[in-house]
């Protein structure tokens, strides 16, 4: 157990388990897998029992679960980092990659301060806006998309399609997005 000290932790985020790797004066202390469940880390868990009275700072990497970690992290005041994944430096003699060795290597880069800033996390308006413009931009463009098969294939059987006389509902613009998009 290690008190009063700032321990760095590298934390690497996958869709079941968290491996988490915690640093404390230039050297690894302790590893750890658990299940990703936010109530493991701190409120009843991993953080308050094994570094009590510490500084805690974290670093992970933004993935596909969006920003809920980020959100935790801040009501709880815990000091966090994210970063993009392709800001991270990696070493070009280690090829093979797993969760605890990146979790080791978040850790370190976390302590020796070697990443470039934290990441832009949006505001909630903005990243609804963002959850309903681009599926709409997409179907749009899958409907653009049908139609020029739709026309080349009546083109190579010799048929000429008419020419779309009205715009409809769909081909439309949607207007301009917000500057977050």
């Amino acid at each position: 157990m290690v008190k009063r000290k700032e321990v760095f932790v590298g934390l690497e985020d996958s869709k079941t388990t968290w491996k988490i790797a915690v640093r404390c004066e230039k050297m690894l202390i302790h590893q750890v897998s658990m299940e990703a469940k936010y109530p493991l880390l701190r409120g009843y868990g991993y953080l308050f029992h094994k570094f009590p009275e510490c500084a805690i700072h974290i670093l992970y990497e933004a993935g596909f679960k969006g920003f809920n970690l980020y959100h935790r992290l801040r009501e709880d005041h815990i000091d966090y980092v994210i970063i993009p994944p392709h800001t991270v430096n990696q070493e070009k003699v280690n090829k093979v990659r797993t969760d605890k060795r990146d979790a080791k290597r978040l850790a370190l880069i976390l302590e020796n301060h070697d990443f470039r800033n934290s990441w832009y996390v949006p505001d909630k308006e903005c990243r609804e806006d963002r959850q309903i413009s681009r599926p709409l931009i997409a179907i749009q463009n899958d409907i653009v998309r049908t139609r020029n098969l739709i026309r080349k294939f009546l083109r190579f059987h010799g048929i000429e399609p008419p020419l779309p006389t009205k715009t409809s509902g769909a081909e439309k613009s949607i207007g301009p997005l917000p500057s977050c998009l």
